[in-house]
């Protein structure tokens, strides 16, 4: 089975949360987490650890840009 890339939009709706209460739950700040799901800024290493962790989803799985 391929990896399947899943976008800050795709893990809130797995999550069935909004993009800013995801990001809160993952302690990133919500407006960022926003600019990083419309494309406007990059996502850190810190940032695809703490939607790893929150989510159970494999950071290799997670998109980054």
């Amino acid at each position: 089975m391929e990896n399947i890339k899943l976008t800050v939009r795709a893990l809130a709706a797995q999550m069935k949360v909004s993009i800013e209460e995801l990001a809160r739950m993952a302690g990133i700040d919500p407006s960022h987490l926003k600019s990083v799901s419309a494309g406007r800024a990059t996502m850190t290493a810190t940032d695809l650890m703490r939607l790893s962790e929150i989510t159970g989803i494999n950071p290799k799985n997670i998109e980054t840009e």
